[in-house]
């Protein structure tokens, strides 16, 4: 399949101005820079690294959707499963799977993500629905900011529920967004896994 390298860096065009915007204040430290900075907030630093974390995982689901506009490659995993299943039948594969130390119920997680990465592989996201996603999360960047900005100014503990609140509302776009949905789900999909212990490597 020829990737869209179009497509994908018009996406991640749409994504470059928030992506700035975050970077700026991840690069100082984020909010827990600036919760370690006060004591008034030292010990909730918890909730500010929290946020810190869930924005970036917001990034990274944005900037997935991007790459992933036209299908989802394959990884290392679902390469050497695909190979060896085009050769193998189920049963044969997970033999060999099993003198390799893999347990039957690791490699029925396995053979599961075979049969999701082939269908991924093919999915098609509308890119239109990714801009409107990119757009919900932007207020919620900007309020990011806007946060810091305002601790920095005048640091007060009713900043600390803010920080909370925000964390939720991240949360809540994640779960409600149809497409932030479906990346979370697709990512949670990939199996851990060992390529030397896989392949009988040391």
């Amino acid at each position: 399949m020829a990737w869209s390298q179009t497509q994908i860096q018009k996406c991640h065009g749409k994504l470059s101005p928030l992506e700035k915007t975050k970077s700026a204040i991840i690069g100082e430290g984020g909010m827990w820079a600036l919760f370690e900075r006060y004591k008034l907030f030292r010990e909730e630093s918890s909730k500010a690294i929290q946020l810190d974390s869930k924005i970036q995982q917001l990034f990274w689901l944005l900037g997935y959707l991007c790459e992933t506009v036209e299908g989802v490659p394959f990884n290392e995993l679902a390469n050497y499963l695909t190979e060896n299943l085009k050769e193998k039948s189920k049963p044969q594969f997970k033999k060999e799977l099993i003198i390799l130390g893999k347990t039957e119920a690791e490699i029925d997680i396995w053979f599961t993500f075979s049969d999701i990465s082939l269908k991924n592989k093919a999915r098609k996201l509308n890119t239109e629905t990714i801009y409107n996603s990119i757009q919900k999360a932007a207020p919620l960047i900007q309020q990011y900011k806007r946060l810091t900005e305002e601790i920095e100014q005048s640091p007060n503990t009713k900043q600390i529920e803010s920080v909370d609140k925000l964390y939720r509302e991240i949360e809540q776009l994640e779960s409600s967004d149809s497409y932030l949905a479906q990346a979370l789900l697709e990512t949670s999909q990939v199996p851990h896994w060992d390529i030397d212990e896989s392949t009988g490597g040391s």
